[in-house]
């Protein structure tokens, strides 16, 4: 019985040839996963300033351990293209997500083929998304790709304080299994900052229906970040909602939903059910799931009988 998510944005940027890396635009030495030695060497030569900030513990989605948010005022790109600021975040040492402020033209121009998304444009083969409203680019690694994180600004950029909010996983008011699409539209499209809808032919869940729907909602606060909230829908009655989460983050949030939901019910390598497999948390892709009851008590079984052969 398999549970499958429609292809995205992320998916279509990370099946990309990425040979144009933008963190490479920017400076020969940049890519993600630089170390965070020569992410600090490249900004001491091509900013005007350099500050850190640095969390009392590590809470951004693709930082396990540790995590610091680099900022740059007036960096200078490698051909003379400037940015009023950018923000670097290193995760566990590593350079794992830029957000840059300023003309994103310089930059557009050498990052290949580009794709309108909403709002956005994507430049896959860089990685890279362009916010023209907020006058930002955001450059990520594959794992932001897989958690959205374009959907999210950092606040820094801003010359704000970074604050993240709780870590609260209870299920969010909108995940309402068997709720009809007509219904949840209207309640999506006043909680979520940017929506995209599509049908999904021939459909993939596992009831077989007829059609199958699904709307993506991004920069949905879950578990105190912006999320992308994938709606399944089945005959136009919601089936089950998938939460895009951080590898970074998997522990912390195995711990709250330990703590919120009690006991898993059953607890593997690939998933971690609660509340009779309604509720479910994913390891390998990080994700979280809330399915239809009955459909998530057939899957938790499932899963047991194979892990017993």
């Amino acid at each position: 019985m398999p549970l499958i998510h429609a292809a995205s944005l992320a998916l279509a940027l990370a099946a990309s040839d990425a040979s144009t890396s933008a963190a490479s635009l920017l400076h020969a030495d940049l890519a993600m996963g630089a170390r965070e030695a020569t992410v600090r060497s490249v900004l001491d030569a091509q900013c005007s300033h350099v500050e850190t900030v640095i969390p009392d513990r590590a809470r951004f989605p693709l930082a396990a351990e540790t995590e610091a948010h680099l900022v740059c005022d007036g960096f200078t790109t490698a051909d003379g293209a400037q940015f009023v600021r950018g923000v670097f975040v290193v995760a566990d040492g590593h350079l794992v997500h830029i957000e840059l402020f300023g003309d994103a033209a310089p930059l557009s121009r050498q990052a290949g083929d580009a794709l309108a998304f909403g709002g956005w444009t994507a430049y896959p083969a860089a990685q890279m998304l362009v916010d023209a409203a907020d006058n930002t680019v955001h450059i990520v690694n594959e794992d932001g790709l897989h958690t959205n994180l374009f959907a999210w600004h950092n606040p820094l950029l801003r010359r704000e304080p970074l604050a993240y909010g709780e870590i609260d996983v209870s299920v969010p008011r909108e995940i309402r299994p068997g709720t009809s699409i007509d219904v949840l539209r209207a309640e999506l499209d006043a909680a979520c900052p940017i929506l995209q809808e599509r049908d999904i032919d021939p459909p993939s869940l596992p009831a077989q229906p007829a059609t199958q729907t699904q709307i993506n909602c991004f920069g949905y606060v879950y578990a105190g970040f912006e999320r992308k909230i994938e709606f399944v829908f089945g005959d136009g009655t919601l089936v089950l909602a998938w939460i895009l989460t951080g590898e970074g983050e998997a522990d912390r949030l195995q711990a709250a939903m330990d703590a919120h939901f009690g006991a898993p019910d059953l607890a593997g390598t690939d998933y971690r059910f609660y509340e009779g497999g309604a509720v479910a948390q994913r390891f390998d892709k990080p994700e979280v799931l809330v399915i239809e009851p009955q459909m998530g008590a057939d899957f938790m079984a499932q899963l047991a009988g194979h892990a017993s052969d």
